[in-house]
This record gives C-alpha cells, sequence and structure tokens, in this order.
C-alpha cells in the first residue's frame, strides 16, 4: 500500500489575466487559475489532510525560501486512488462562471476562495502539495514552471517539471 499525491497538472496563466484592468481579478479568469492534484498511491487521502502551497520571490526571482498557503483543504471527502482534485483560484461561489476546459477531466474541484491571482508568471513557481497520513506523518511533492509560461495553455509534469507540450509538426 502506498499513500501518494503528486502535482499532476496545471494552469497558472489563463487566457486575459495579464490584461486585468483597476486592479480587479475577474472572477472567470480566477477560475481559470488552477492546479492539479492526483492520489497516484493505493490508498485513500482525506481532503482535511491536504494543503496546497506555492513559493514566495523577491523582486529579483529569487526564491525566499518561504512558501505560502495556497489552499487548504475543508470538507470531509476522500480522494480515492487514481482522482484527480482540481484547486481554483477563484471562489466557489462563481463557479457557474467557469469555462469548460477549467470544469472538464477532473473527479474534484475545490477553490481557494482568492479574489487575485496566485501563481507567479513573470518569476515561474515552484507548487507543493503536502498530506498528512493517519500516523501524524506529513508529506510532499512539489513541481515547478518557468517564468512567463504562455497565456491560457496547461503545463503537464515532466519529472518535477511543469511544461508547455510542444506537438512536432507532422
Amino acid at each position: 500500500m502506498s499513500l501518494s499525491l503528486r502535482i499532476y497538472q496545471a494552469k497558472p496563466n489563463p487566457a486575459g489575466k495579464a490584461k486585468t484592468t483597476g486592479g480587479l481579478s475577474k472572477p472567470e479568469l480566477l477560475l481559470g487559475e488552477w492546479v492539479d492534484i492526483e492520489n497516484d498511491g493505493t490508498e485513500l487521502i482525506a481532503f482535511s489532510k491536504i494543503q496546497l502551497h506555492h513559493s514566495l520571490f523577491n523582486e529579483l526571482c529569487q526564491t525566499r525560501g518561504q512558501t505560502e498557503q495556497y489552499w487548504r483543504a475543508e470538507g470531509k471527502g476522500l480522494l480515492k486512488p487514481g482522482q484527480l482534485l482540481r484547486v481554483h483560484t477563484g471562489r466557489h461561489q462563481d463557479k457557474s462562471l467557469m469555462s469548460t476546459i477549467d470544469e472538464e477531466d477532473v473527479d474534484w474541484h475545490a477553490y481557494a476562495e482568492r479574489d487575485d491571482f496566485v501563481l507567479n508568471n513573470r518569476c515561474g513557481d515552484i507548487v507543493v502539495v503536502t498530506w498528512i497520513d493517519e500516523d501524524g506523518r506529513e508529506y510532499k511533492d512539489a513541481a515547478s514552471y518557468a517564468p512567463h509560461p504562455p497565456e491560457g495553455v496547461i503545463l503537464k509534469r515532466s519529472d518535477n517539471q511543469l511544461v508547455h507540450e510542444v506537438l512536432a509538426d507532422g
């Protein structure tokens, strides 16, 4: 038996994010910034035991050695082996505004309940999922992506990186 979560994929730069005006982020765009967590183990993991973090950077895009909590699970759900949990930056109350691409291909949706974007596009980011087993042991998985990810692109996991898969011509 194995208890294992991993960052599966992410969409850190939804189309239109850079065009946000007046300091306010549109709810549909906030729902379009997300991270998928996969249970790639063989045991159920309670949502209440899962947290998602991302790295903090200074003005020179150097990590400060700190992370910020992006999302903490609430509720009594269980992530079964093979299931995907998508954590959206936006609010649950706005979920009717979500585009189809941000809604499909996952088993669960969770919401960070934020009014502003979290994932860093200028510097890239390091996304970390942590979870605790029944004996109180903490585990984590991390994946990073490079600065300036393409707008509207879903970054897929390759080793410990989230990358834009470019298909070869022909």
